[in-house]
């Protein structure tokens, strides 16, 4: 497999982290930092990037922000994914009629994407479009309900150095799960909310290699509970529910999410709030033209 050019991945890196903060100028420092290339090698990408048109550069601030050929780029991405303009809309509903944060998210090589988000979540948590989080255990899980074996591998390992036989098996029952329900649900949780917020805070605070450390060393316990089962002997708060959009090749291509419940649900209630996120993840794929995957 031929090798990518670096240049080329730093410059990918430095267009999803600005896309990321499309309201948010930065320097080159900061750039630098965040996604973790000495200042010389930012400097000349940063040149090139700005001739091109793709971000712009403040005379007086001297710092950097997206520029009108992403417009131009993100124009000719939505007409290739005709599901953007869909989901969008229907997220926007979701949000109102669940009262809380909702977004449809996408892979991106290495990373899951928001492309659509509206609201605010009980915890006063959002995402912004064009936010990444690696897609590593447990970011993405409704992706891998419908992925090969060696995806799931792949997608664990990158959480976890070894994946034990207890962790494998839990895993493809708790998979199984998710493609007989259609959706998955899991309560709210201080340290779920801790690991995001620790993503959020990390994604704008610290370079590449302190963050990937950040993330790694919450990661063991949030596998272990992954699996276990919800425990309705009193109405929980839920803190995700996801639910998976197919395209024309039965694969997932979007993940809808509600992040959180503004009240306590019973088990029926949760049952009921899912099979709601369902039904709208269906009426996508079928208005896109979609094919639900195997198992679904």
């Amino acid at each position: 497999m031929t090798k990518p050019a670096p240049a080329v991945v730093r410059a990918a890196q430095i267009l999803d982290h600005l896309a990321g903060r499309p309201t948010q100028p930065l320097s080159m420092t900061e750039i630098a930092e965040a996604v973790g290339v000495n200042p010389a090698s930012t400097l000349a990408i940063l040149q090139a990037l700005t001739e091109a048109g793709y971000i712009v550069r403040h005379p007086r601030h001297k710092t950097y922000s997206i520029g009108p050929s992403m417009l131009i780029t993100g124009h000719a991405a939505r007409m290739r994914f005709e599901v953007a303009d869909v989901v969008n809309a229907e997220v926007k509903r979701l949000a109102s009629q669940f009262g809380t944060a909702c977004t449809a998210s996408m892979i991106a090589g290495e990373d899951v994407a928001v492309i659509a988000s509206h609201g605010r979540s009980p915890t006063g948590g959002s995402y912004q479009v064009g936010q990444r989080i690696r897609l590593s255990a447990p970011a993405g899980l409704v992706f891998m309900a419908w992925a090969p074996d060696d995806g799931v591998r792949r997608w664990l390992l990158r959480a976890t150095p070894v994946i034990t036989d207890e962790l494998w098996d839990g895993m493809q029952a708790m998979l199984a799960d998710i493609r007989r329900q259609g959706y998955f649900a899991s309560v709210q949780s201080d340290r779920v909310d801790k690991f995001y917020m620790q993503l959020g805070d990390t994604a704008a605070h610290e370079t590449v290699h302190e963050r990937l450390d950040t993330i790694q060393s919450m990661l063991a316990t949030l596998l272990a509970r992954m699996g276990e089962p919800i425990d309705f002997s009193e109405p929980r708060r839920i803190g995700f529910l996801g639910a998976p959009v197919f395209d024309g090749n039965g694969e997932v291509s979007v993940m809808l999410s509600v992040l959180g419940t503004p009240n306590r649900l019973t088990e029926a209630e949760v049952a009921h709030a899912g099979n709601q996120l369902r039904f709208c993840a269906d009426h996508i794929t079928s208005i896109t033209h979609g094919r639900q995957g195997s198992g679904a």
